[in-house]
């Protein structure tokens, strides 16, 4: 063998190593967000042991939790503003490696933080289960973002969108909460339909200022969203004819129903 037919042999092509580089990426990243997702979730459970369902001889301590309690959304959101800031300043610099990512998952991870500590807060066993049910659900949202197409993304977001109104509506049906709830859940799905069928047209590509980005790949499912979003608005609007008990069964329509895809999105890939 020919001394550079073994050199050749034994160095990757440029792409295959760009290639790689861009999946390590996107694993460290993946990464962050489960690690902020664990420390998230670890707070709340504290809060929930310790404010919610706080022992008698604790009780003494309540006041001053819930002091910081009050504090921590203000918190949250100004030192997610301040991370968001600093983020964007480190992504539009061209002279440093970082790319900002570390400061956006901190901003997330605060403001989750802070809108956590107020719903513990003002609802207390009523809103404790549905914080420590939605933090883990946003990790695996962001599994999802970072593992599977793009199009199965924005189907989680549209099936997860129907199955948290579900739980919303039967906790608080006679309420308004549930119809602002309604109203923001079908703006999110009928803008989300209006830009799958713009990046349908563009063959998956959107063009900004004159800059191309390639959102979906070629040949995406547009499909699965259509029927996706569908489906969700179909559940979130059935409890308010037929009651309670259907957004129950509902549910357990959209968790199948996401299963289905996550199955056909998973055999894609392979």
């Amino acid at each position: 063998m020919k001394k550079n037919e073994t050199k050749t042999g034994r160095t990757k092509p440029a792409d295959v190593r760009a290639r790689e580089q861009m999946e390590d990426r996107a694993f460290n990243r993946m990464l962050l967000w489960l690690a902020a997702t664990v420390v998230v979730e670890v707070v709340m459970l504290l809060v929930n042991r310790f404010y919610v369902h706080a022992r008698v001889e604790e009780l003494s301590a309540l006041p001053t939790l819930h002091t910081i309690l009050g504090i921590a959304p203000i918190a949250g959101i100004l030192l997610c503003a301040l991370l968001l800031y600093w983020g964007s300043r480190l992504y539009k610099r061209e002279d440093v490696p970082q790319d900002g990512m570390l400061q956006f998952v901190l901003a997330a991870a605060f403001l989750c933080m802070g809108l956590g500590c107020w719903v513990m807060r003002n609802y207390g066993v009523a809103g404790a289960p549905m914080v420590l049910g939605l933090v883990p659900a946003l990790g695996v949202l962001m599994l999802v973002f970072y593992l599977y197409q793009k199009e199965f993304f924005g189907c989680a977001i549209a099936g997860g969108l129907g199955i948290l109104g579900m739980w919303l509506f039967r906790s608080a049906a006679s309420g308004s909460t549930y119809y602002a709830y309604l109203v923001v859940s079908l703006v999110i799905i009928v803008l989300g339909a209006v830009l799958a069928g713009y990046l349908k047209k563009k063959d998956g590509v959107m063009t900004v200022k004159g800059k191309e980005f390639a959102l979906l790949q070629s040949g995406a499912a547009y499909l699965a969203y259509y029927l996706t979003a569908v489906i969700s608005a179909v559940i979130l609007l059935a409890p308010l004819a037929l009651g309670a008990a259907v957004a129950y069964y509902a549910i357990w329509v959209m968790a199948a129903w996401l299963f289905i895809l996550a199955v056909y999105f998973t055999s894609k890939l392979m």
